[in-house]
Order: C-alpha cells, then sequence, then structure tokens
C-alpha cells in the first residue's frame, strides 16, 4: 500500500537556503569560490541529481551549473543559471589532453576574476590530478571543498526539517513491513527484498545500504543479508539507509525477535540496548559541545564496551552516508558544539564478544533547544521485549 505524502515543503526556498548557509560557510572560511563535481555535493547545491554536471558556486549571487546538452531541457525547468561546460572533462581527467586542462584552468581563472575573487583561495572536491596540476601551476590556492559543504549541509533548513518527518513515516512504514514478515524459515535476503519493496510503496527514492542479519550473523554485525533462514528464538536485526524524499537519507536500526518465547537474557539484553538508546538520545541538545556529550553519554558494563564502541554514540544525516558530525568513545571529539536543526542518528549495539546474542537499534533525532524531537516516532521496536 502506497504512502500518501502530502508536500509542504518550498524547492526553491531550500535550494535558496542552502546556498546561503554555504556562502556563509565560505566567507568564515576566508574561501573565494568553490568549483564542485561530486554528485551529493552538486545535489546539495542544486537540489537536483545531474549526472556529469560540475557546479562553480561564488561568494554572492547564484551557483553556476555547467549542464551537457542532452540534461539543459529539464534542468532549466529548476535552475536557469546554466552554461556549457568548460571543458571535456574526461579529457581532461585522464592526462592525454593537455590542451582541455589548460581551457578549464583558463576558464577558472576567468570565472574568478569576473567575481573579483581572483588570488583568493579556490575550494574543490573531485578534480584530477592533471587538473590539480594545471590549476597549481597557473597559480591558484587550492583547498578542500569537502568542511564547506559538510559545515553547511549538517544544519537543517526549515524545509529540509519538514522532509525529514516525512522521510520519518516513510521509514515506519519500511521497518513495519520488516518486522511483520520475521517468522521461522524466511530468509535474510528474503527479508530485505520486503524492506525494498515497502521502501518504494513509500515513495522511497533508492537504497542506499541495506543490512538484514540473523543469529550468529548478528554478533559480529555481517551487514550484507545472505540465504541464512531464520531460525525459532533468535533475534533478526535491520539496519537501514534508504533516500527519500529530494534525495535525503535516513538511518534506522531495529532488532526483532522471532517466535515467541525469548529468554530471559535475551529480554535483558534488549532492555539494556532499548534504555541506552533512550538516554543516549536525551543527550542530542543544542549548545552542547561534542564532548560535553561523549561525557554524558550512558555508561555500559565493560562486556559490552567493544561492540558498543565500534559505532558513533551519534552521527549527523544529509544527502551522503552517514555525516558531520560524528561522535564517539574512541576519538577525539571536534571542538564543536550541536546546533539546532541538525538531524542526528543515534545508535547502539550491544553484544558481548563470543555470544551469538545482539540488539542493534537507531533513532534519528532533531537537536533543538532542550528535549530533541524524534523524527520517526512511529517505528516500531519489540514490544514484547519491553513488557
Amino acid at each position: 500500500m502506497a504512502v500518501a505524502v502530502q508536500k509542504t515543503w518550498d524547492d526553491q526556498r531550500l535550494k535558496r537556503d542552502r546556498l546561503a548557509q554555504v556562502q556563509e560557510q565560505m566567507k568564515k572560511r576566508g574561501i573565494g569560490a568553490l568549483y564542485l563535481s561530486d554528485g551529493i555535493n552538486l545535489r546539495y547545491i542544486l537540489n537536483m541529481k545531474i549526472p556529469g554536471a560540475e557546479v562553480f558556486v561564488p561568494p554572492e549571487g547564484d551557483a553556476l551549473a555547467f549542464i551537457r546538452p542532452r540534461d539543459v531541457g529539464y534542468v532549466q525547468l529548476q535552475h536557469k543559471n546554466i552554461h556549457e561546460p568548460l571543458y571535456n572533462r574526461s579529457a581532461a581527467r585522464d592526462g592525454t589532453h593537455p590542451e582541455e586542462v589548460e581551457r578549464f584552468a583558463q576558464g577558472i581563472t576567468d570565472l574568478m576574476k569576473q567575481h573579483k575573487v581572483a588570488g583568493e583561495p579556490l575550494a574543490a572536491d573531485h578534480l584530477g590530478v592533471p587538473i590539480l596540476l594545471q590549476l597549481i601551476k597557473s597559480g591558484f590556492r587550492l583547498t578542500d571543498a569537502r568542511p564547506v559543504i559538510e559545515r553547511s549541509g549538517a544544519v537543517k533548513t526549515p524545509d529540509e526539517v519538514t522532509i525529514y518527518r516525512c522521510l520519518g513515516r516513510q521509514y515506519a512504514h519500511a521497518i513495519k513491513a520488516f518486522r511483520d514478515a520475521v517468522r521461522p524459515g524466511i530468509t535474510e535476503n528474503e527479508l530485505a527484498g520486503i524492506v525494498v519493496s515497502a521502501w518504494y510503496e513509500a515513495g522511497g527514492e533508492d537504497i542506499a545500504q541495506l543490512n538484514v542479519c540473523a543469529g550468529e550473523n548478528m554478533n559480529p554485525w555481517r551487514r550484507w543479508p545472505t540465504q541464512r533462514q531464520i531460525k525459532e528464538g533468535e533475534f533478526v536485526g535491520v539496519d537501514f539507509h534508504g533516500r527519500g524524499l529530494n534525495g535525503l537519507r535516513g538511518d534506522g536500526s531495529r532488532t526483532f525477535f522471532a517466535g515467541a518465547r525469548p529468554t530471559v537474557e535475551q529480554r535483558d539484553l534488549y532492555r539494556r540496548a532499548y534504555d541506552y538508546l533512550l538516554a543516549t538520545m536525551d543527550i542530542f541538545r543544542a549548545g552542547r559541545s561534542f564532548a560535553e556529550v561523549v561525557a554524558a553519554a550512558p555508561k555500559v558494563d565493560e562486556k559490552y564496551r567493544k561492540r558498543l564502541y565500534a559505532l558513533n554514540i551519534g552521527h549527523g544525516a544529509g544527502l551522503g552516508s552517514s555525516g558531520y558530525p560524528h561522535i564517539d568513545h574512541l576519538k577525539t571529539p571536534s571542538e564543536d558544539t550541536l546546533k539546532p536543526n541538525q538531524v542526528i542518528a543515534a545508535e547502539c549495539y550491544f553484544a558481548e564478544v563470543g555470544s551469538p546474542q545482539a540488539v542493534k537499534l537507531e533513532e534519528m533525532v532533531l537537536v533543538r533547544e532542550g528535549k530533541p524531537e524524534i523524527l520517526a516516532p512511529d517505528v516500531p521496536y519489540d514490544e514484547r521485549m519491553l513488557s
């Protein structure tokens, strides 16, 4: 059954707000312009999925998109500031056509002069080595564009927050379908197929990552589903990264019990994981430093730490895979603070080394002043394990 989603956000406003955040980050970091060719970064700027495109982002004004002729028609429907590519991208990147490399460098030189940022740093993402060498030879001051996009995308625009609430409903549909299908005899692959079908029923764009595993495949976490059949009396876990509306990516995990008679040990493990997750979600509050988040994370018995600490306490979510910030026990936290409207996936994985039992749970929350908002409140837990 399809999930009805009422569009209450504005795509053009979303794009304008993202660009404003990017240009503010550029200003803070003293960057003159961005040149982007990574698909995720392009989509962040343009709010469109465009293969083979590249984008120049000036310090002020609209982004300039370089579009192949075959894509101009549909791109123009949503973004007007377009131009033919500066160069033959594939010929320049393999180093066999130096004239294309020089043509690109001259084009960027002209753009920097046009926007009055000649001599200022140029931040780029996936330029090939021949192009990088030519830009250096031409006197460009180069830096990495990734931190600009990471910090900009970490704080969601109002329209993105609306989309994430819709994404939560899409997640509820997919995970409920998984829960309802868990039974002895079904395979991990069959369960994965049910999640995929339910995700597309819910209007999902595609599947970025889908882990389904059961029994001993949960500890250590096998990640990729197999033809293994689910057995009576064991846990089955799902970790799902689905791209939903506007390509924004969610992240959620649940564990369910196959059968009717869980052991005392299984109930205890599930309850520990559940209580840990609830307590962890609550610490993601605006204004707290990342170091304070680590210090406030719930304490657990030593026997669970090796598996638990292999995951983040929480990480950002956005267009790409797990994004900024990444906060965990094993790394020195960045000197930064949580901001309102960051989307964080709080996660936990409770298991002892050598045991076949494991429980993995994960929840998306919206950082706010005070108690965070659960973005997918209707995604079910296994209530039988909590009664």
